[in-house]
C-alpha cells in the first residue's frame, strides 16, 4: 500500500492525459496478490475510482497478472508494477505504436528512481554459455538513430513486464503469462517470444519514461539466493518449452549444459545443479506446454526471430549489459 500511495497518482494522471488525447476511456485495476498489509481495506478509500481485484492466496507474478488481464476491457492493456512512476504522456506514447497491426507489445525507457540515470530500454539477446541471454540493454543516443525513432523501428526482444503495454486481442490469443514460470521472472520473455513466433513484434518507445524503484516487492520479500535460483531454473524452462531449432536446442543449449553437468562438480557449481534439478522437476509440464505451442502453428522459426532481432539492432544503437531483470 505504501508503494501504491506513492506511485499510483502518476498512473492516474497519465491515464487522464490519455483520455483527453485519445477520447477513449481508461480504466485502472489493481491486483492484490494475497497481500498481508492493509491494501484491500485502504485502497477503496484512498483511490475510489480504481478497481480492486483481490486474490486470497499469493500465486506469483504470472497468476496475478493473468487475473488482471481477464478483467481488462480495453483494446490496449498496460501492465505496471507498483514500484514505478510514469511520465504524463506514458500511455499516449505507447498507444501510438499500435496503429501497426504487427505490434504486440511496447516497453519504456527506464530511469533510476533517485537519480536520472538510464537503467534499461530496449533489449536484445543471444545464446551464451548454453542459455538464451536477454540481459543486454540498448539506448538511443547516436544521431543516426533518430531515423529509427521517427519510423518506430526500435525493436526490443521483449517488453519488460513491469512496464509494458500489450495489444489486448493478441495478448488473449497467446494466453497471457505462462504460470509454469511462477512465482516470478522470465514470464515476460516467454510471452513475447511466443508472440514473435506468431509474427508479432515488441518494441521500445524511448520517449515513454518510467522511474523504477529497484528495491521492489520481489526483492524485499525473497532472499537474493532464492531469486537467483528461480531465474536460473526459468532459463532452462524457457529453452525447453520454446526452442525447436536443432541448431539452437542441441548445439547452443543441450550440449553445453551436458558438458557443464559433467564437469561442474570439479568447480563446485552448486547453483547450476540446484537450478537444473529444480527445472527437471517441471520438465513434464514444460514438455506439455511445448507440445501445445507446436500445435498452434507458428509463422516464424527460431532462426528467423534471432536473425530479425539481431540484424535490425546491429550497429544502430549503443549497448550495455545488465546482470539482472529490472522487473520487480
Amino acid at each position: 500500500m505504501a508503494l501504491l500511495k506513492e506511485n499510483l497518482p502518476s498512473v492516474q494522471k497519465a491515464a487522464q492525459e490519455y483520455e483527453v488525447h485519445s477520447g477513449s476511456t481508461a480504466e485502472i485495476l489493481v491486483v492484490d496478490d494475497g497481500s498481508s498489509d492493509d491494501t484491500t481495506s485502504l485502497l477503496p478509500l484512498e483511490f475510489p475510482k480504481v478497481n480492486l481485484i483481490e486474490r486470497s492466496v499469493n500465486g506469483g507474478f504470472a497468476a496475478a497478472c493473468n487475473s488482471g488481464f481477464k478483467e481488462c476491457r480495453g483494446d490496449l492493456v498496460a501492465l505496471l508494477n507498483n514500484d514505478v512512476q510514469v511520465a504524463r504522456d506514458y500511455f499516449i506514447r505507447h498507444a501510438e505504436h499500435f496503429v501497426d497491426p504487427q505490434v504486440f507489445a511496447v516497453t519504456a525507457k527506464v530511469f533510476d528512481w533517485d537519480v536520472p540515470v538510464f537503467v534499461t530500454g530496449g533489449r536484445f539477446g543471444k545464446f551464451r554459455r548454453g542459455f538464451w541471454s536477454v540481459y543486454f540493454n540498448y539506448d538511443v543516443s547516436l544521431p543516426e538513430a533518430k531515423e529509427w525513432v521517427a519510423e518506430r523501428r526500435l525493436l526490443s526482444y521483449y517488453a519488460i513486464g513491469g512496464f509494458a503495454t500489450y495489444q489486448g486481442g493478441k495478448l488473449r490469443e497467446v494466453g497471457g503469462f505462462n504460470e509454469l514460470l511462477s512465482p516470478f521472472h522470465w514470464e515476460d520473455v516467454d510471452l513475447c517470444y511466443r508472440a514473435w513466433k506468431n509474427g508479432w513484434k515488441s518494441i521500445v518507445e524511448p520517449k515513454s519514461v518510467v522511474y523504477h524503484m529497484l528495491s521492489g516487492p520481489i526483492r524485499s520479500n525473497n532472499k537474493s539466493s532464492d531469486i537467483a535460483n528461480i531465474i536460473r531454473r526459468n532459463r532452462f524452462l524457457f529453452v525447453w518449452k520454446n526452442i525447436t531449432s536443432p541448431k539452437y536446442l542441441y548445439f547452443s543449449h543441450l550440449i553445453p549444459v551436458f558438458l557443464r553437468s559433467l564437469f561442474g562438480g570439479f568447480v563446485a557449481d552448486i547453483d547450476f545443479y540446484r537450478a537444473l534439478f529444480s527445472a527437471l522437476m517441471r520438465l513434464p509440464l514444460a514438455r506439455e506446454h511445448r507440445r501445445q505451442e507446436r500445435q498452434r502453428g507458428r509463422r516464424l522459426s527460431d532462426e528467423e526471430i534471432f536473425e530479425l532481432t539481431g540484424s535490425l539492432l546491429n550497429g544502430d544503437t549503443t549497448r550495455e549489459e545488465s546482470t539482472a531483470p529490472t522487473k520487480g
